[in-house]
């Protein structure tokens, strides 16, 4: 079984909790009656883990209720199917552990220096970066990644908070052309007025940072308890980084970007400058 996203957050809990009580997986596998590979499976999210194993499991860590409460929650949508799903014959494993993180998502950190992120992309814009990236793509899936794509852009709408840091080649690359790139930056500026939406553009002026060439994804969900993931996709090969001490390397190379790139409201002053240069 592939590691659901929930699954894994599920997993990773139980096992914060677990090392907290000072039990090892063996001695709590144990108590549970299960054999300890079974136990160390649920932490890594491979093995479902069952409703009477969960609530012997938090009766046995002395998890609180409300906590129980979350975790079970957590069982239950883990075996739920996504609406995703319905792409799985055109999607890569990449792109749903993507969609994956950010079902729950409450904070979407992203930082891409030539692309405009795809949350943000409109339906123009995303057709010409798809047929470029994959030029050997079917045209009859052209049109349902647009729709997926188009699809994920719903959770704006739905409370997520979204800071996009990008460079100043995005916002002035012409793909698609003239008017497709001006219809585009038009659509940055209407999401940012009506969303909990932040674009931070990074001049050609810029000192180097500490996320140069690279681009990636830091996702961060409603309970606080639940670690953040950094998801990277490269062109040959995408990782989710889930250990704190890489998160925290993502997180410094975030803060170091952020810290080159324009003010929140100088960067819609260029980003307007450019729309008036495209018209």
């Amino acid at each position: 079984m592939r590691p659901t996203v929930r699954s894994r957050r599920l997993g990773a809990r139980l096992g914060t909790y677990r090392r907290q009580s000072g039990l090892s997986g063996t001695d709590l596998a144990a108590q549970l009656g299960m054999h300890q590979a079974t136990w160390s499976k649920i932490e890594s999210g491979k093995t479902k883990i069952s409703p009477p194993a969960l609530a012997l499991a938090v009766d046995t860590l002395h998890i609180p209720t409300g906590v129980a409460d979350q975790l079970e929650a957590l069982r239950r949508k883990a075996d739920e199917p996504g609406w995703w799903q319905d792409y799985g014959d055109i999607l890569s494993e990449a792109v749903q552990m993507l969609i994956e993180l950010e079902a729950d998502a409450s904070w979407i950190r992203t930082y891409e220096g030539e692309v405009i992120p795809g949350l943000l992309q409109t339906h123009d814009y995303a057709e010409r970066v798809i047929t470029a990236v994959a030029p050997h793509i079917r045209v009859a899936d052209i049109d349902r990644y647009l729709e997926l794509r188009m699809k994920r852009q719903k959770r704006l709408s739905e409370g997520m908070r979204l800071t996009a840091i990008v460079g100043e080649a995005a916002i002035r690359q012409q793909v698609g052309g003239p008017a497709i790139m001006y219809d585009q930056l038009r659509h940055i500026v209407r999401v940012v007025r009506e969303h909990d939406v932040t674009v931070q553009v990074v001049p050609f002026t810029a000192d180097a940072h500490a996320a140069l060439g690279d681009s990636f994804v830091v996702i961060q969900w409603p309970d606080e308890a639940d670690p953040e993931a950094v998801y990277v996709d490269g062109v040959t090969s995408w990782t989710v980084h889930e250990r704190d001490g890489v998160i925290r390397s993502y997180l410094h190379a975030f803060a170091s970007v952020q810290s080159q790139a324009l003010t929140p409201r100088k960067s819609l002053d260029l980003i307007h400058d450019v729309i008036k240069e495209l018209r």
